[in-house]
């Protein structure tokens, strides 16, 4: 077995290789003069169980990972599994207004194209599963957070809004704490009023828990909520670390930790999803 590493997921990739026992394969990456990508997988995947590594957040993100697919299939491997940490161009996973595309589809049908599976984390909506026809996984991430967060005494696990309840809930059960949700009307256009459960924060650990951090906006406004009710120390958590113009700078300034798994690798990527991943793939290939 080989695992094909894009440019976006270098460790998760090491990570499931040492998991498996296997190698990662080379990759050479260069630019044409007119700036066009150019690839090449090093090892010779043929006949072999091939795992691609890598994340559709960007543009040039899903031209690399496309490319690679196709370098992958050329070489006649045995099977191709397709895992995607952080699927982006998710969010558009149906057609809200005429003339718009349903971006998740069309990158779910192009990996069908060269893909026997496809693995994907927490993903923005699961209306996506439905738009594939190879077996499509999508991996929920708790036991990897409840490992991190079970020793550092916390009072409460908070979900910035009520579509995240059912995961706070879960860790709730898991640490044995009480689970709630911040209620998020909308005002107007502009203005969203923001209200916390009634619970007594005074001088206690509270983690605040979502699947993605982007512009950060709703865990600032949460964590100075909760400062003015005197909590002592505020974690903040999310599967996927996006941390759109620089807003991980502006969260450190408001709670005591930031911590997001490694489906996107930055310095706060203090949790792995490598080992469900590779638990996802049991029975499923030869290793």
């Amino acid at each position: 077995m080989y695992i094909v590493p894009s440019s976006t997921a270098y460790n998760v990739s090491r990570k499931l290789a040492s998991i498996f026992s296997c190698n990662v394969s080379g990759v050479v990456r260069k630019r044409f003069p007119d700036n066009e990508m150019y690839l090449k997988i090093i090892d010779d995947v043929k006949g072999e169980d091939v795992l691609l590594v890598g994340n559709t957040r960007s543009d040039q993100d899903i031209i690399e990972y496309l490319l690679l697919l196709d370098a992958i299939k050329e070489e006649e491997p045995k099977s191709i599994t397709a895992v995607v940490p952080f699927f982006g161009y998710a969010r558009q996973h149906m057609r809200y207004n005429n003339g718009e595309p349903v971006s998740s589809k069309v990158f779910t049908q192009a990996i069908n194209q060269y893909a026997d599976r496809i693995i994907t984390v927490e993903l923005h909506d699961e209306q996506t599963l439905n738009y594939s026809k190879v077996p499509f996984t999508d991996i929920k991430i708790i036991n990897p957070i409840y490992k991190y967060f079970m020793d550092k005494n916390i009072d409460f696990v908070i979900s910035p809004d009520d579509g995240g309840y059912e995961r706070v809930k879960l860790m709730g059960s898991k640490l044995g704490i009480p689970a709630y949700y911040i209620d998020k009307k909308r005002i107007d256009s502009t203005t969203v009023k923001m209200t916390l459960p009634e619970e007594d924060y005074k001088d206690k650990n509270i983690l605040i828990l979502d699947d993605i951090i982007s512009t950060g906006g709703t865990i600032i406004k949460a964590s100075r909520m909760l400062k003015d009710k005197g909590v002592r120390n505020i974690y903040a958590c999310a599967i996927h670390g996006v941390f759109a113009n620089n807003s991980n700078e502006k969260i450190e300034r408001y709670v005591n930790e930031l911590t997001v798994t490694d489906t996107i690798e930055t310095k706060y990527s203090n949790i792995t999803i490598s080992g469900e991943i590779a638990e996802s793939l049991k029975d499923k290939i030869s290793i």
